[in-house]
């Protein structure tokens, strides 16, 4: 399940890309909605939403449909022992309201849909006061937030506003438990982001991880090849696509798409090689790296010596403090950059473990940090392929 019965904290829903974080949050969306919960679901890879007007009028927009469709409408008159919560909240905001639970409810949707809200602490407060005078129910709605990673990229000016959202996030859950937040993402520096913003005994990490060698097989053959059905796929061939694909749903099926285009399953791996090599390629040219305010701070060299230290070590996966130590005096702030930049790829070792690598040898030798701390990889298997070729192709140049 996505969420329990009780929220106790905000619950970020991480993993590596392409592992199907996002299948997995709209399934949940749509069982929700065919049952009638409320659920506030706002992808963040859709628009713009990088700023907080864009996502205060995406967060109205998603109540309003809700009060609308009458899931949040359902939620609060099946909970309310009596109107008087309720109507005491209405008149707050306004003018006098009938004793009609009907009208009150009425009154309150024009207030909320007033051009006057705009703002995000006003839009958060106003439901806040909404789900207070609702009684806690069987069933509590729930914001998801899907690559809320994008949080980070609002501006300097707009840390009032952002520090209002997550405020609003961790009263909800776990101070007052009035609904279940989900916040989902790829990148393995939200969490450090998150810790420092709002402490880390506020949040709960759920991972989706990697497919096994045998369930990739499984899903492969299931979803995917019977699609294909004039292009057979030889054992040799299955090889090179674990190879460069691994465990995530989403390689491979970008795989056979391309296989689909090629009819032949080389050429399909090839280009998923080719776009992996110029994804690689381009940290040894930090300075170009423009995607992130805060500029890359490690040099040609230390990527370098990175992807020689993630070729060489078995399973291809290194302690995060081991890492520090072997890019010496300035691995801590070298490591955070590379991850900051999606560079490098932070996985729990408790996800790691009883997982097998490309070659399908046990990962079970990797020790559970007793302090918690993580084991740096690369970001995708079809990196970690890429980074091997262009190690050989460095000590041979």
């Amino acid at each position: 399940m996505l969420v329990t019965h009780r929220p106790s904290d905000i619950i970020v829903l991480t993993g590596p890309p392409d592992a199907g974080k996002t299948a997995v949050l709209q399934q949940a969306v749509g069982r929700r909605k065919s049952e009638a919960r409320a659920t506030l679901y706002i992808n963040c890879r859709e628009k713009d939403y990088m700023s907080s007007q864009a996502f205060a009028a995406q967060f109205k927009f998603q109540l309003i449909e809700q009060f609308r469709s009458k899931a949040l409408k359902d939620f609060a008159f099946t909970t309310l022992d009596s109107l008087s919560e309720f109507r005491s909240f209405v008149m707050r905001l306004g003018p006098t309201v009938s004793p009609i639970r009907g009208s009150a409810f009425k009154q309150f949707l024009q207030h909320f849909q007033s051009p006057s809200i705009t703002a995000l602490d006003d839009v958060l407060k106003d439901f806040v006061g909404f789900l207070r005078a609702c009684k806690k129910g069987p069933v509590l709605p729930t914001i998801i937030i899907d690559e809320a990673s994008q949080l980070q990229q609002w501006k300097e000016s707009e840390n009032n506003q952002l520090d209002a959202l997550l405020r609003f996030f961790v009263l909800v859950t776990k101070e007052a438990k009035l609904a279940h937040v989900v916040l989902a993402t790829s990148e393995s520096f939200f969490e450090y982001w998150l810790s420092e913003r709002v402490g880390h005994h506020r949040f709960t990490v759920r991972v989706i991880g990697d497919f096994t060698e045998k369930l990739a097989k499984e899903f492969f053959s299931k979803h995917c090849v019977p699609n294909l059905s004039e292009v057979l796929v030889p054992s040799y061939e299955w090889q090179k696509i674990w190879e460069v694909c691994g465990g995530r749903p989403k390689l491979l099926l970008a795989c056979v798409e391309r296989a689909a285009e090629t009819l032949n399953w080389t050429d399909a791996v090839q280009s998923l090689i080719d776009d992996a090599m110029r994804a690689t390629t381009q940290p040894l040219h930090p300075a170009c790296l423009t995607t992130r305010t805060e500029k890359p701070l490690w040099t040609t060299a230390e990527f370098k010596k990175v992807m020689k230290i993630l070729t060489d070590a078995p399973h291809n996966a290194v302690a995060e403090p081991d890492m520090q130590a072997m890019l010496g005096g300035r691995g801590d702030e070298i490591l955070r950059s590379f991850i900051l930049h999606n560079v490098l790829h932070v996985r729990h070792a408790a996800d790691l473990r009883n997982k097998v690598d490309a070659h399908g040898n046990s990962l079970l030798d990797i020790p559970a940090d007793p302090q918690g701390r993580k084991i740096i990889t690369a970001v995708s298997p079809a990196q970690q392929f890429a980074m091997k070729r262009l190690v050989d192709q460095l000590l041979t140049s």
